[in-house]
């Protein structure tokens, strides 16, 4: 089997996990227009439904502070095995259940798997597969995510919404099972020192050609020096023995800190957090929330009947766009995608704002130019964020954190996307109905312009670079130093010896 072969199946794994996440997405949709058409065994008042659809989010940030010890603990195979079991519970709930106590059950379970699997999913990607077929890997998570929606929808249209979760609930057993295939993240397995089952579980998943092998050996060197110069803080802080709560609660915050004001690893929690908030403010969610809204403003109607079809457009767009990134993030550097689709979407915003400031002051005649110009600008704000930014939010968060830091700098940057989704969705009607769309789109391009300013000031290129080569480079170090470091290393081991 060749080597892309296995990393495809490895990564399968965690895309249908994904595409379940999709599947919880949609499925309230389904459950509370069954419910409140049909009558049903449970009548739903609006404090229902605003619970059952929100309560994720309460779990999801648990999650994702179990996910990083149950990473840096148990390694990748297991924690991704584990994060799958809530979701599948989540949905043999709602099979069963058909109370509201048992809906939020169900919700909490599955908003605990997405806590779980979010810091997880790309640190799978970033340690299973080759810098040149990483970027399209990662890029398949957005198809995932709105696939899942889209068939918990289309499905929902022809079933029952109990039928519907038996079926959403084939995705989590499925991953489970090529999760159980899967070797652990060599990876892992290297910072744990294990270094023979590394090499195996390396061969198995990415083959033994010379340039593969000078990678793993390169990562290995790495971990070698770290245990020569005692460099990793967190061993250090797990060699503290035991001295009461106090001093022991001391020594880790002092470990922390020290963590934290390491180059290799508060540059790449800077890099992401401004990624988050880029991917949540540009309109990851507010979009297909309130399209409705901003197409009507947008486009001056009064009836959200009259922008049907438009907002079917930007749906498709969106989906074609997922598809197409993956062929971008293959053959065209980060930055260039970064940046150029960063100010593409800030100039369309700002476009739409001036246009819909200028229409209002009565400067264009009626006519088609109130009917064309302002559907284009969409259409472009629409390509330009779904193209670059959209994929971009989940291969750059996969890519930039080393290795000893890999499971708290991932954690710590994606427990920035409930808060950045709440501020996101709570404050976008009231921005609305306050200074307009217009003035809204003018403070999310601001918004966007500051973030993207952070990270052309510190992110570095890491398209076809390996995980340890982009550590290095946050570390300020040459490739040349570092294997000037290596080979003295080893010739201390082969004196000492």
């Amino acid at each position: 089997m060749k080597p892309f072969i296995k990393q495809a199946f490895v990564v399968s794994g965690a895309a249908l996990n994904i595409v379940g996440h999709g599947c919880a997405h949609g499925f309230p949709a389904v459950l509370f227009a069954q419910l409140k058409s049909d009558g049903g065994p449970v009548t739903l008042t609006d404090h229902d439904t605003s619970w059952i659809a929100s309560v994720v989010g309460v779990m999801g940030i648990v999650g994702n502070f179990i996910s990083p010890i149950l990473m840096t603990r148990f390694g990748r195979q297991k924690a991704h095995l584990i994060s799958t079991i809530p979701a599948l519970l989540g949905w043999i709930v709602f099979v069963i259940g058909n109370t509201v106590p048992a809906f939020l059950l169900a919700r909490l379970l599955h908003g605990l798997a997405l806590g779980l699997r979010t810091p997880l999913a790309a640190i799978l990607v970033a340690e299973y597969t080759e810098p040149k077929y990483r970027g399209a890997f990662l890029g398949t998570f957005a198809i995932s995510l709105g696939l899942g929606i889209l068939l918990s929808h289309v499905w929902g249209a022809h079933l029952t919404w109990k039928m519907t979760a038996v079926v959403c609930s084939m995705f989590p057993l499925i991953a489970m099972a090529i999760i159980s295939l899967s070797p652990e993240s060599p990876s892992w397995l290297v910072s744990k020192n294990k270094f023979d089952k590394a090499r195996k579980a390396f061969r198995w998943v990415r083959g033994d050609s010379e340039e593969d092998t000078e990678e793993l050996e390169a990562m290995i060197k790495a971990q070698e020096r770290i245990m020569i110069t005692d460099h990793n803080t967190v061993k250090i802080v797990k060699k503290f023995k035991w001295r009461g709560a106090l001093r022991h609660l001391f020594d880790t915050l002092k470990g922390v800190m020290k963590i934290f004001k390491k180059k290799e690893f508060y540059k790449p929690s800077i890099i992401a957090i401004s990624m988050l908030i880029v991917f949540e403010f540009g309109g990851a969610h507010m979009v297909p929330a309130y399209g409705n809204l901003i197409l009507q403003a947008v486009l001056d109607k009064k009836d959200p009947k009259e922008v049907t079809w438009q907002f079917t457009v930007i749906d498709l767009l969106r989906t074609i766009c997922a598809l197409l990134a993956i062929f971008l993030l293959k053959y065209f550097k980060r930055r260039t995608i970064l940046f150029t689709s960063g100010f593409m979407t800030v100039l369309s915003l700002t476009a739409v704002s001036v246009f819909v400031y200028l229409r209002k002051a009565g400067m264009f005649p009626d006519g088609w130019i109130l009917e064309i110009v302002p559907m284009s600008l969409m259409i472009m704000y629409t390509l330009s964020f779904c193209l670059g930014l959209v994929p971009l939010n989940w291969v750059i968060c996969g890519e930039v954190f080393p290795l000893a830091y890999r499971s708290l700098g991932s954690t710590l940057s994606t427990s920035f996307l409930t808060p950045s989704f709440v501020v996101s969705m709570k404050t976008a009607p009231h921005l609305y109905s306050a200074i307009g769309v217009e003035g809204a789109f003018l403070v999310y391009s601001t918004a966007l312009t500051v973030c993207l300013l952070i990270m052309y000031a510190l992110l570095p290129e890491t398209k076809d670079r390996t995980l340890q080569d982009i550590e290095e480079s946050f570390k300020g170090r040459r490739r040349g130093d570092v294997e000037t470091q290596a080979n003295l290393i080893d010739k201390r081991k082969r004196s000492e010896k």
